[in-house]
Order: structure tokens, then sequence, then C-alpha cells
């Protein structure tokens, strides 16, 4: 009888056990997953600022031109619509607090980058973009930089850092020079770790 009651309750802690580490593995699954989003995130807000500066600093052909200044705004509008669909996917299997944070962190830089603007045009009456452009890369960085804590991955943290500083030498750069600089904020800040973080959490 006792070697029975024995089993049992061994029986009732592996399971547990197995339940406890299912419980850790799919927030960890999740985690790798999201790094699609920053990816996505990373190479269309990279490639639209550099759409952007090729287009002002080369004289290309008429086509090519429109394609650019097609490209600039459309790739985040593709991203964007990639995410909802990736959150209503998500929401339909599992929600983590991790994943539920990182929402309500990027929900609210949109509406700081709008108040910003707001803020400036009435303070100066206008819109200053060489200004504008390196306020919003300080707000983007700290958004970035608490991805990275809230993932827990310190290549993000440190791609915020980069991003911030790229904001501060931006303040000496004209807009157009500014889109270059932003680029490459972008490449490293996201897309880099983004990679990383995908493949290390899914192998």
């Amino acid at each position: 009888m006792d070697t029975k009651k024995t089993n049992f309750e061994s029986l009732d802690e592996n399971q547990s056990l197995k339940v406890g580490q299912e419980m850790i593995q799919t927030p960890k699954k999740k985690l790798g997953n999201d790094g699609i989003l920053i990816i996505i995130w990373g190479y269309a807000m990279s490639i639209s600022c550099l759409c952007h500066y090729l287009n002002e600093v080369l004289f290309l052909p008429n086509r090519i031109h429109y394609l650019l200044k097609f490209a600039n705004p459309f790739l985040p509008i593709i991203a964007l619509g990639l995410t909802i669909f990736y959150i209503l996917r998500q929401k339909k299997k599992f929600i983590t607090y991790f994943g539920l944070s990182l929402r309500y962190v990027w929900i609210a830089l949109f509406f700081c980058l709008m108040l910003i603007n707001l803020i400036i045009f009435n303070v100066q009456h206008e819109v200053n973009f060489s200004l504008q452009h390196p306020l919003f890369m300080v707000i983007t960085a700290f958004a970035i930089v608490v991805t990275g804590i809230i993932l827990r991955y310190k290549l993000i943290i440190l791609g915020g850092i980069i991003f911030g500083a790229a904001a501060y030498f931006c303040s000496y750069l004209n807009l157009i020079d500014q889109m270059l600089l932003e680029a490459i904020a972008w490449f490293i800040s996201l897309v880099i770790p983004g990679h990383l973080m995908y493949f290390k959490r899914n192998n």
C-alpha cells in the first residue's frame, strides 16, 4: 500500500515538473516568435528611411523615383498589417504577460509621437522636421530599451542605446542625412538583434 502511494506521489511530482517545464518553454518560444515582429519592423523602417534618402540624393529615372517614394510610407503600413495579423492569430492561442507589456509600450510610443508633433506645432506654429525627427528617435530609443528589458535581451537594450546616440548625432545633420543615419540605426537596433533572438530561442 505504501509502495503504491509512493509511486503515485512520484508520478504527481513528475507530472508537476513536466507541466512547469512546459510553462517555462511556452513563453520562451512565444518570445522567439515575437522576434519576427522585431525583424519585420526593423527592415520596414530601415528600408523606408533608406528609400527616402536615396530618392533625395540620387538622380533617378521617374519610375524608380516614384517606386522609392511609394515604398517610403507603404513599408511601415505593410509592417503594421502584418503585426495586427500576428497579434490576432496569437490571441487565439495564448497571451503572455511579456507580449501584452510589449504591445502597450509600442502603443504608448505611437501616442507620444503624436503628442510631440502637436507640441512642436503649438510652440513653433509649424513642424520643424529637422527637430521633430531626432525627438521621435529619442522616444523610439526609449521604447527599444524597454523592449529589451522586458525580453531580457541585452542586444536589444544595447540597440536602443545606439538608437538614442544616433538621435543625438542627427541633431547636427540636415534632414536628408538624418534619414540615412536612422536607416542604419534601425538595422543595428532591431534587425540584427531580432534575427539573433529568433534563431537562438527557436533552436
